[in-house]
């Protein structure tokens, strides 16, 4: 069956009618019981969740701040991580605006308290073969509930002949305060005053600590911390590494300081099926209507493709970056928002001098202040995650991840507010298995005799350990192990065969468990054979063949028979005339078609017949 995605978004990607075009549909997930989620907030305007798609689901923030509430340097500190970054792969069942019912139950356990948000983005097949890109691809904004997501696949090839951009969609920055002005109060840490700037947002929310409710220089976790009184600096946001603290502020000296902390580094817990959004910045103190806010952190981009090359007249970019801070007057700067996550499973780059590619999770810069006496520049965003399931590709490409830089406290550069922690590039991950499933080229089977055969191929290079296979008689809920199928030890795209010798009686229902190396499990559809032998009026031996083969034919025939070879989509691979002798149809191919599954089919006797081949 064609994806109706590719349908539903012709007009947006290959008509070139926007700069910028979304492939994702997103819903809130508000409540999660065995295999159905409860769903709000759906936006559906660029692609429509479909059963038999494959959906990401992922914990966006969870109650990770514990008792780490009260007004002092302990506000925002991480408690413990819980579920926090976590997602996973699911294939629809059935769904409505309301809900979705899933295949399997889910392996993770998410949190859809009032302390935690999870979503359902839609993990977009582009296509099942080749797949050239014509306008710039890029997510909905996050807006609390859902978005700041990318998460497409291609089974072959992906050119990239446009960038793939989540700058700034990432969690949002926090607004300046309104205008007051005492004197220097650094011990502000959390408040619901909003004389003091407001908090970035980062991986924690509650109905009574969010970053639009929150001011003070304490961190929301990754989310900078807001500057304090007077003229203090935002704090920049963290991901893979902490973000910059503002800057002093005006009438602060010595040790005493009221800029913004910056958010923190959550660098221990990035991994193969957790990843983060980056934190939003702290916004800045004022007094004369001149400071800044705080910016939004990157977003998550997730790519699945066999192969990418690169085809442009300039270059294309891969890019989950903070946004940078905008300069104040005579107040405090917004702190900048860290960087977001990449994760690219791609098996093999290709990428041409002519169209060279930038793949990017930096940071942005603080704010700085306009103005010749120092206040407090915004701290610079900590640099986001690359994670590369293969090696670092370099022929033709730029990899960074890089701190942001603080804004300068004042206009003649005497001093800045902090820049992003640890070194550049450390955020660069590669060889990292990631949860990202294979994506199947086809599954399919037939009845043979009293056997069923099932046949499937991926689309991609396996980066799994093994096949699954597993059938159902009753319920498609519930499925049994019948036999594994292990991957080669090359790791090379293959075809896959399985017989089941002892089907049950009436309707088998079977689909098949791709394991990769990290434990991760991912379900293809499911076939439905019945257990009742079908009597066949002709065989095909051998099966799977070579280039030559017989056909075992039902009634006597004499002279060249017309044969096509035709794909699972129709087109004919290969036709010839070929001889017939009694009931034997003898099939030599002078160009064999590569390895798979096709059909078969010749005339005799006025009658056309098809058969199903696997040619090795």
């Amino acid at each position: 069956m064609k994806n109706p995605l590719l349908y539903l978004c012709l007009p947006i990607l290959l008509c070139g009618q926007q700069a910028a075009a979304q492939i994702n549909a997103y819903a809130k997930v508000t409540a999660i019981s065995g295999v159905n989620l409860t769903l709000s907030n759906a936006n559906q305007t660029y692609h429509t969740f479909a059963a038999g798609e494959q959906v990401i689901i992922m914990q966006m923030q969870d109650n990770v701040i514990g008792s780490n509430t009260a007004d002092n340097a302990s506000f925002g500190s991480l408690s413990s991580i819980l579920n926090a970054g976590v997602y996973e792969i699911a294939t629809i069942s059935s769904v409505t605006a309301t809900t979705m019912k899933l295949t399997a139950a889910l392996k993770n356990t998410f949190s859809t308290s009032t302390s935690a948000s999870v979503q359902v983005i839609s993990f977009n097949t582009l296509s099942t073969g080749d797949y050239t890109t014509t306008a710039n691809i890029t997510a909905v904004s996050w807006d609390g509930n859902i978005g700041g997501v990318v998460a497409f696949k291609v089974g072959g090839t992906l050119t990239l002949a446009n960038s793939v951009i989540v700058d700034g969609q990432g969690f949002r920055g926090g607004a300046v305060s309104s205008n007051h002005e005492s004197l220097c109060e650094p011990r502000v840490y959390d408040t619901t005053s909003n004389k003091y700037a407001f908090k970035g947002e980062g991986i924690f929310t509650s109905p009574t600590i969010t970053y639009t409710s929150h001011n003070g220089r304490g961190p929301l976790l990754n989310g900078g911390g807001g500057g304090s009184d007077d003229n203090g600096g935002g704090g920049g946001g963290g991901n893979y590494t902490a973000g910059g603290a503002g800057g002093p502020g005006y009438t602060c000296t010595g040790t005493d300081t009221s800029g913004g902390l910056g958010g923190i580094s959550l660098r221990s817990y990035v991994a193969y099926n957790r990843v983060f959004m980056g934190g939003g910045g702290g916004g800045g103190q004022q007094n004369n209507s001149v400071g800044t806010a705080g910016s939004n952190g990157g977003g998550i981009i997730l790519i699945q493709a066999n192969k990418l090359v690169t085809s442009c007249s300039g270059s294309v970019k891969i890019s989950a970056g903070g946004a940078s801070a905008a300069t104040s007057g005579n107040d405090g700067g917004g702190g900048a928002g860290a960087a977001g996550t990449i994760v690219l499973q791609v098996n093999t780059f290709a990428v041409v001098t002519s169209c060279p590619l930038v793949v990017q999770a930096n940071g942005g810069n603080g704010g700085s202040v306009g103005d010749v006496t120092v206040h407090g520049g915004g701290g610079g965003g900590g640099q986001g995650a690359i994670i590369f399931s293969a090696s670092l590709p370099t022929s033709n490409v730029t990899t960074s991840a890089n701190n942001g830089i603080g804004g300068l406290n004042n206009s003649t550069g005497i001093s800045s507010a902090g820049s992003g922690a640890g070194t550049n590039n450390s955020g660069i991950i590669t060889g990292l298995s990631t949860v990202l499933p294979v994506s199947f080229a086809w599954f399919t089977g037939e009845r043979s005799g009293d056997a069923n055969n099932l046949y499937w191929k991926t689309g991609e290079t396996d980066l799994h350990q093994s096949f699954t296979v597993q059938r159902s008689s009753s319920n498609v809920a519930s499925f049994t192990p019948i036999g594994i199928v292990n991957t080669p030890s090359d790791g090379t795209t293959q075809d896959y065969h399985f017989i089941d010798a002892a089907p049950a009686s009436g309707k088998n229902y079977y689909r098949i468990t791709a394991t990769n190396f990290s434990g991760e499990e991912t379900f293809s559809p499911v076939v439905v054979l019945d257990g009742a032998a079908t009597a066949k009026t002709y065989s095909i031996f051998p099966n799977p063949a070579g280039g030559q083969f017989t056909i075992r034919l039902g009634a006597n025939a004499d002279g060249m028979v017309p044969v096509a070879i035709v794909d699972l989509e129709g087109r004919p691979v290969w036709t010839g005339n070929c001889q017939a002798s009694g009931q034997l149809l003898y099939v030599s191919m002078n160009a064999k078609p590569v390895g798979g599954i096709y059909f078969v089919r010749w005339t005799t006797n006025g009658q056309t017949h098809t058969g199903r081949l696997l040619i090795r």
